[in-house]
């Protein structure tokens, strides 16, 4: 990989871990909308060969962002349509592009909305939840669901410090009840937990979500207690394309000394794990409420429209 879209693809890794999938992709957007706002020039061809390199740029970043890319994709064919249409378009670029950058970015909220409503449909009064990774997918959820007036509680398996607090954060702000749980202590909640949320970066090709450290181990304990696990994820988060290798999980070693001996180890670190999605009772997306058997096919279809 080049050096630079090496730089880029790390701060663009960093970015997701802090903010989340979903505002990365918001925060793309708006990042475009400025830049346009502010460009000195007024060369609408030129602005088309800058906005393919940085389709370019995003198509080689270690992850690739299914959201990202998605949505470029989207406004390139938007906007070369409008831009198109006629030559007195090309006086106006600048407004036709935030124009339709815009559209995304309200596209991008009602997508939010639909995840919502189709939420509504599981049932969750009197349950015990377990959540584990920070998706604000499934915050927003709960937070739903605690303004609609449902009744339940949460777990909240605890895990790296920043996320567990994310999550403390959100769900004290929405006065929903819960306690915390040490992530290797699971075993003793079995018979309390209901069912378990959880969000993704994406899904692949393969029919894996690519998740938060831990969550493969968690999910996989809870399935074999057969107690009911759900994915909630907009469908322009998937990666509709064929999957080259696990570029999307990073390892991360750390020279680190014993505390009290003379002892110097390697310890390593994994970014994502990746989830099998028959792992899952139900998907909910924007685009409906599925079983892993119903979203291979949506996949396929979703695929063979926009890969």
């Amino acid at each position: 990989m080049h050096v630079k879209t090496e730089i880029f693809s790390k701060l663009l890794r960093d970015l997701e871990a802090e903010i989340g999938t979903g505002d990365l992709g918001k925060l793309i957007l708006q990042s475009m909308i400025l830049s346009i706002e502010n460009l000195k020039v007024n060369d609408a061809k030129a602005f088309m060969e800058q906005l393919v390199g940085i389709m370019e740029i995003f198509a080689n970043t270690e992850p690739k962002f299914g959201i990202i890319n998605y949505n470029l994709k989207k406004f390139y064919q938007a906007f070369s349509n409008e831009f198109g249409k006629d030559k007195s378009s090309h006086k106006k670029w600048k407004k036709l592009a935030i124009k339709e950058l815009e559209e995304i970015l309200n596209l991008a909220k009602k997508q939010k909305q639909l995840l919502l409503e189709n939420a509504e449909k599981i049932d969750v009064d009197g349950k015990t939840i377990l959540i584990h990774d920070h998706s604000h997918s499934v915050q927003d959820v709960l937070v739903h669901y605690k303004k609609m007036g449902k009744h339940f509680r949460v777990v909240i398996a605890e895990q790296e410090l920043e996320k567990t607090h994310s999550n403390i954060e959100r769900l004290h702000n929405a006065e929903i009840p819960f306690q915390v749980v040490p992530a290797y202590m699971l075993s003793h909640v079995h018979r309390k937990v209901d069912m378990l949320f959880f969000g993704a970066v994406t899904l692949k090709d393969t029919m894996d979500f690519v998740m938060d450290p831990g969550t493969n181990g968690l999910i996989s304990e809870f399935h074999v207690a057969k107690v009911p696990i759900y994915m909630f994820i907009v469908a322009n988060k998937f990666s509709l394309w064929k999957s080259k290798k696990r570029a999307e999980v990073f390892i991360h070693k750390h020279l680190r000394k014993h505390e009290d001996k003379a002892i110097e180890y390697e310890r390593i670190k994994y970014s994502h794990d990746r989830v099998p999605s028959n792992l899952f009772h139900k998907i909910i997306t924007d685009r409906g409420i599925f079983t892993p058997v119903q979203l291979k096919k949506f996949f396929a279809a979703q695929m063979k429209k926009y890969g």
